[in-house]
Formats: structure tokens, sequence, C-alpha cells
């Protein structure tokens, strides 16, 4: 029997209208029905899970930033955090904002961007207009980020453009960041060895479930470490072949 339910959000329990189908909220409310943990997994900020998580009436603590931070949504005490470092943080912002895309800071809850534009615009169409009281705008954003580390950073544009800096990321940050895709539309960096699945290890540990007695359920590439460390691995039907192939049978229809 699975004791801990480990949900991606975006493209998993909400689709690109944002909501939550009555499908998702009654699963969600029967397997806590069974007392069974569930718990969101994601790389968007907690203060963006919250607001699902309160919808989904969730009490385990929520996975966020990619796993770099793992909070919980009723005492908002912080059980685990790994924020980047300052000034890896800084090169990496000013390396594509040079390079002409769209950077995003995450530091202290907040959204910090170099300017705003058509880019910003884009990323607003695809995930949502931030709160504008969490949203600032900074030319010197890559000095903030060297003296207050952001949790995350994350890179919007044209899927050819994101592949291009991810491999330029790579080539040069090697393992001193991580740097995974989490849609067709953006990459993310976060410190060395923050993954979904070291943050879902780190919470089934606080929870005492075991490793086996764990579900988790994804749909894209920075959902892997996921999938493949918890007792069942699930794909949805619209993620990448790259993820069906790792997850285990059976995966979610398409909806």
């Amino acid at each position: 029997m699975y004791r801990l339910l480990a949900l991606d959000l975006d493209g998993t329990v909400i689709g690109k209208d944002r909501r939550i189908t009555n499908p998702v909220r009654t699963a969600v409310a029967a397997a806590q029905a069974r007392d069974v943990c569930v718990t969101l997994v994601t790389g968007r900020m907690f203060r963006g899970a919250l607001r699902y998580a309160q919808q989904l009436s969730l009490r385990n603590p929520l996975i966020c930033y990619q796993g770099a931070l793992v909070r919980d949504p009723i005492t908002n005490a912080v059980l685990h955090h790994t924020p980047m470092s300052g000034s890896l943080a800084a090169e990496a912002i000013t390396l594509l904002h040079r390079a002409g895309t769209c950077v995003i800071a995450c530091i202290d809850e907040r959204l910090g961007i170099v300017q705003d534009g058509v880019q910003f615009e884009g990323f607003a169409r695809r995930w949502g207009s931030p709160d504008p009281a969490y949203l600032f705008v900074a030319s010197n954003l890559a000095e903030i980020a060297r003296v207050t580390p952001p949790t995350k950073l994350m890179f919007f544009g044209e899927p050819l453009q994101v592949d291009r800096e991810l491999a330029h990321l790579t080539a040069r940050f090697g393992t001193d960041l991580s740097a995974v895709r989490s849609d067709v539309t953006m990459g993310e960096l976060t410190a060395p060895g923050v993954s979904k699945g070291l943050a879902l290890a780190t919470l089934a540990r606080h929870l005492g479930v075991a490793r086996e007695h764990v579900l988790a359920i994804g749909d894209q590439d920075n959902d892997l470490p996921m999938l493949q460390w918890a007792g069942l691995g699930l794909a949805m039907g619209n993620a990448p072949r790259s993820v069906q192939a790792i997850a285990d049978a059976p995966t979610f229809p398409e909806e």
C-alpha cells in the first residue's frame, strides 16, 4: 500500500488553464481519506504552490523550486532549503541576459527580472501574471543575486533557444549548478545536487515513509529523479518519450 503520493503540479495536477480538474480533486480527497500523505512537487515558488495545496486541503510539506525547498503549508516551517551560490547565480544571470534570454531570479519568495518587456510578457501569458507585490525589476539583478543568493533561476524562450542555453550553461558550470528543463519553453538553474528525487527522499524520511511505499506522478524531464526514486513512478500521457521510457507502467492518459 502506498503511504505517500507525490504529484508534480504543472501538466499533472493542473493543465495550461492552471485549474485543478474535478477528477484530480476527487482522487486526492480519496487518497487523504485513506490516510495517504499527499504532497506537491514543483518548480514553482512556495507561494505559488501554496494556493493549489490549499485548494486540495493538503496538510503535508510541499516540495518547491525543483526540490530546493521543503516547507510546511500549515506552519510555514522550513524543513529543507538549498539556495544557489550567489557568485554563480550572478554570472548565470549576466550570461543569459547578454544572450537575449528572459531570466528570472527567485529571491526570498519574490521574482526579480532585469527588465520588463515582450519576453517577460510571454512568460506571464504562459505561467500567469505574478502578483505585482512580489515582482521587482532591477537592472543590477546580477549584483542583487550575488549578495542575496536566489533559490532558483528560470529562463524563458522558444524551445530551440532553451535547448541552446541549457547546453551553454551545462558546458560553463558543469556540476557546479543543476540545469534542468521544466517545460518546452523553460529551463531552470538551482544549486548542485538539487532535484525532486532527493527532496522527495528527504520528505519521506521526515514522514517515516519507506521508499517502496511512495508513488510519484509527473510529466517532464525535471520529474525523472522523483519518478526513479519512488517505489512506483508514473508518467502522464503528455510526457516526452524520455520520461515515459523511464517511468513505471502504466502511464496516465493525456487529458
